[in-house]
């Protein structure tokens, strides 16, 4: 996003923050939103243009964290954005602020020129298979609806382009079908655009619309939620680094209940695991996958290792008669004498 006009309808010095900011909107805020809003204010006072990257250095925030505290404050209505008839951002405005009849309203503000739907009433639209031409009356839908606006605005910010109609249609599908919350959509952007640059196909629609799938099939609710189902995404793509695969991003659905049952059966920190794809690679270099990687994990459960620690005493401590058999097949190669040498690296 480049530079804003930053425009306002607050009578008089703006320099001075109201007390009904102060009531009724500074309590339940995150403290990186009250900044954002006083800078805002600031830059208003000085007549002067700001950016998404400008606010992010001057307050020592991400991007992402700007994002989320201007999105905050339009859901709050003290803030509202304008739009060219394109729909895309024109200006940011400061509103004049009066003491909210409700605690969940937004855009309370007369004089906004899109209507807006109710919160717990997502606009009904129709699954649509993914090759589906546009719909136009869903698309004449997504361009007056500003809780649609704002989630499109931050689609462009995250992934650095413009929304195309079949991108508009996958945000209104997840935003009317799913009915996902919008701080789950919000926080879908942000990780759909990681690692862009070396991952373009995590910004495409089909992309990101499965992954909201996915999330919804598994009842994600709340950022909190969503954060910690990703994070366990990206713990499986570390496995498959470990394990040396580079042709995929993700786990296969059946690697991630291996995962999951690994997790549920054993007990083993991260750590362990990782540990457990390298002892894989070392044994079957080229071939270690997720199943012998469970090998290993059975066999530390059976002995009582646990941790890290745990598996290089048992290394030093094997008999040497196990260490000198082991040792014999190292210049072969088959699978089955692999096998053997991690069951003689385990031998009691």
């Amino acid at each position: 996003m480049g530079s804003i006009e930053l425009t306002g309808d607050e009578a008089g010095s703006v320099s001075i923050l109201s007390n009904i900011f102060i009531d009724h909107y500074m309590p339940e805020a995150d403290g990186f939103c009250v900044k954002i809003y006083l800078y805002l204010l600031r830059c208003l006072q000085a007549h002067t243009h700001v950016s998404i990257p400008d606010i992010a250095d001057k307050l020592f925030l991400t991007d992402n964290d700007v994002r989320r505290g201007i999105s905050y404050w339009i859901r709050k209505g003290i803030i509202k954005q304008t739009y060219d008839e394109a729909g895309n951002p024109k200006s940011i405005v400061l509103c004049h602020l009066t003491v909210p009849e409700d605690q969940s309203a937004f855009y309370e503000n007369q004089d906004f020129r899109l209507v807006k739907p109710e919160r717990n009433e997502a606009p009904a639209v129709k699954a649509e298979p993914e090759s589906a031409q546009p719909d136009l009356k869903a698309l004449e839908s997504a361009l007056t609806d500003p809780v649609f606006l704002d989630l499109r605005s931050q689609a462009e910010a995250f992934f650095n382009r413009n929304m195309a109609s079949d991108d508009i249609n996958a945000l209104w599908r997840i935003y009317g079908d799913l009915q996902l919350p919008f701080e789950v959509c919000e926080y879908l952007l942000e990780y759909c655009a990681t690692d862009r640059e070396n991952h373009p196909e995590r910004i495409l629609p089909a992309y990101y619309e499965k992954v909201a799938r996915n999330w919804k099939e598994h009842g994600i609710s709340s950022r909190e939620e969503a954060k910690r189902f990703t994070q366990e995404y990206f713990f499986g793509t570390k496995l498959l680094r470990a394990l040396g695969v580079r042709d995929r991003y993700l786990p296969t659905d059946a690697e991630n209940r291996m995962l999951e049952d690994w997790r549920n059966r054993y007990h083993f920190s991260d750590d362990m695991l990782l540990l457990a794809c390298e002892r894989a690679v070392i044994r079957k270099p080229g071939s270690a996958g997720f199943g012998y990687v469970g090998g290993i994990l059975e066999s530390w459960y059976r002995k009582g290792i646990t941790t890290p620690a745990d598996v290089e005493r048992e290394a030093q401590t094997m008999p040497e008669q196990s260490k000198k058999a082991a040792g014999s097949f190292m210049s072969r190669s088959s699978s089955d004498d692999l096998d053997l040498i991690e069951q003689l690296a385990m031998k009691q």
